[in-house]
């Protein structure tokens, strides 16, 4: 059995080689850029008014200029010059004409028929974008390793890019095993209880941008073994929930045993979460978590996430990590690290009840999971803890 900090480092130092795809840039939200974006363009590609007004050359002797056209966004001004006295109406975006270096604002200014009067002489080069003033051609507008997200997406695709090189999501398989799991539209039995943990499982993956096959099968050494070599086969990720523990009915840890599964570590001291199997076959990912509900979700949150984020290429965390006071004085069994259940308000936290690894109830109101180290027993109000913040 293994520490938490040493279960997170087998983790951190596992070798993975995320897989590279092309996408389309408007389906690329949440993946992980590949490779270093160059720009194609300048941006912007020509010099362009900030503002409503006109184009004018500055010259602080002249304040009566000449309308002698309109420019809108969209408009070539390739070939229009400006000389001396005279402006051009100008839109928002629109191309400067040749030998205009200022915009005066339409605010700035009186119109009568095809004159202005400028009230408020702009300083020279006001009100203009320049020419790839905010990126230039083949300038990294992007570096590898980037969230998409979507300010990262619009920007790009500013820059004429269409698709991206980005590390492709896992194909995932959950699998919950059980003789007592009854789909939650059947009629409950006694001696049954209705199946969660594939839904749980189904929608933390959501949460975080990935989608997972759910599939339950009883309590068979050959019905389990079937599905796991199936879902071997076919996905990068297999996340399994129950029969990892040492019961006469317990066929997961045996099963891949038998299959060959090369094990990372099994068993960490910790509660929720002890019987914590995680292994690889060839390039594929295996977990075996607890059965009870509540623990399933712990370890999701705290162990398959590093997992996902490293097979993504993902840099940033996808849980944010703090540090908060202990609203209450707390005593934990020793040479265990526990991750509990808490509400997080202003700079201190609170352990909620119903912190049993078979209860999900209290994630209804929880926002974080508290971390309490193994190698200390009691905590005092106040004291500060860490926390993983859970929205």
């Amino acid at each position: 059995m293994i520490s938490v900090a040493e279960a997170l480092k087998r983790i951190s130092d596992l070798e993975l080689r995320p897989q590279i795809i092309e996408l389309d840039l408007s389906n690329s939200v949440n993946y992980v850029l590949a490779e270093d974006c160059f720009s194609p363009i300048n941006m912007p590609p020509f010099e362009q008014s900030a503002m409503d007004g006109y184009a004018i050359n500055l010259d602080h002797k002249l304040t009566e200029f000449t309308v002698v056209g309109e420019i809108k966004a969209g408009d070539s001004a390739e070939n229009l010059n400006l000389t001396r006295g005279e402006a051009y109406r100008i839109f928002t975006g629109a191309m400067l004409p040749n030998g205009a270096n200022s915009i005066v604002k339409q605010e700035d200014v009186e119109r009568v028929s095809d004159k202005i009067i400028i009230i408020k002489l702009p300083i020279k080069g006001e009100n203009i974008r320049l020419l790839g003033e905010q990126i230039k051609k083949n300038q990294i507008s992007v570096l590898k390793d980037t969230l998409l997200t979507p300010g990262v997406i619009g920007f790009i695709s500013m820059l004429g890019i269409s698709s991206v090189q980005v590390y492709k999501k896992p194909k995932i398989t959950i699998i919950a095993t059980g003789n007592e799991l009854v789909k939650s539209s059947h009629e409950l039995k006694i001696g049954q209880i209705y199946e969660s943990n594939t839904t749980t499982l189904s929608a933390a993956l959501s949460n975080y941008g990935f989608d997972g096959e759910r599939i339950v099968v009883e309590d068979s050494y050959d019905k389990i073994r079937f599905e796991i070599e199936q879902a071997i086969e076919k996905s990068d990720l297999v996340i399994m929930t129950g029969g990892i523990s040492v019961g006469d009915y317990d066929f997961v840890g045996k099963i891949l045993n038998d299959i060959c599964v090369e094990e990372v570590f099994y068993k960490v001291r910790q509660k929720p979460g002890k019987p914590l199997f995680l292994g690889k076959k060839e390039e594929k990912i295996i977990f075996a978590l607890p059965g009870n509900p509540a623990a399933v979700l712990t370890t999701f949150y705290m162990y398959v996430l590093p997992i996902l984020e490293k097979m993504t290429g993902r840099k940033k965390a996808f849980l944010r990590k703090g540090n908060l006071k202990l609203s209450s004085d707390f005593q934990k069994t020793p040479n265990l690290s526990f991750f509990l259940k808490g509400l997080a308000e202003n700079d201190s936290v609170s352990i909620l009840t119903a912190q049993s690894s078979a209860m999900l109830s209290s994630f209804v109101e929880a926002d974080c999971l508290i971390f309490l180290a193994e190698n200390k027993t009691n905590w005092i109000k106040n004291e500060l803890v860490n926390v993983y913040y859970l929205n």
